[in-house]
């Protein structure tokens, strides 16, 4: 699946403040290589799994998912080489925050545990592969090749500032009234450029989406443009 160079651009200065927060927050030191997931399981949200249901990183759904489900075709590499054609059910989340920290909770268990002892970029990727997250021979240097060729290792140190506006901690239903409430601007095109810092989806302006960014108002983590 194709996307373009702007796609890529635009999708991972919107993914990598999710990673970033998420993954430092767990106590991960390596982000980048999870940022290359994002970028090649959902094509960098062209993806039908990545773009209407959140999922950036291809996860099914197992046996201990009680959430939300997608049935979808997918290709696995069983025998080196060779593509099988299969279907499967996929994990299905609200919103990209949601996804993100559905990823981290997924590398949680006992089988991923070594993801979080990872110093450098290709050992996170050799460990994901060991531990059997792909069946793809090539999955390694596929993620090694994509934290490469977009310098996603900057993305691993933690210094980097992502400013949030301040936690909205009233009771209106309005985006607009919660913005103004918190010293912000709350016309349309300022909106829209808050909507396009922590969403990839196209900006309208409909009660979804303005749902969507009071929502992370409320718990303090809308990013500011």
């Amino acid at each position: 699946m194709g996307y373009s160079a702007s796609q890529a651009k635009a999708f991972i200065e919107h993914i990598a403040p999710l990673i970033q927060r998420e993954g430092f927050a767990r106590g991960y030191s390596i982000v980048s290589t999870t940022i290359a997931q994002a970028i090649i399981e959902g094509a960098c949200a062209t993806s039908k799994l990545a773009r209407d249901y959140h999922n950036h990183f291809g996860m099914k759904c197992g046996k201990s998912w009680k959430g939300k489900s997608v049935n979808m075709k997918t290709k696995e590499e069983y025998t080196p080489g060779t593509l099988t054609d299969i279907r499967d059910n996929f994990r299905a989340y609200d919103s990209d925050i949601e996804g993100v920290e559905g990823y981290y909770s997924f590398i949680e268990s006992k089988r991923y545990a070594n993801l979080r002892d990872a110093k450098t970029y290709r050992q996170f990727a050799e460990y994901l592969k060991a531990d059997g997250w792909a069946t793809s021979s090539t999955y390694v240097n596929t993620l090694c090749n994509t934290v490469q060729k977009y310098n996603l290792t900057k993305y691993d140190e933690q210094n980097i500032h992502v400013a949030h506006f301040p936690k909205y901690e009233g009771d209106t239903d309005s985006i607009v009234m919660a913005l103004a409430a918190v010293g912000a601007d709350s016309d349309l095109s300022y909106r829209r450029a808050i909507y396009n810092a922590n969403f990839t989806d196209s900006y309208t302006g409909s009660a979804k989406q303005n749902t969507a960014m009071l929502i992370l108002l409320k718990e303090g983590i809308l990013i500011k443009p």
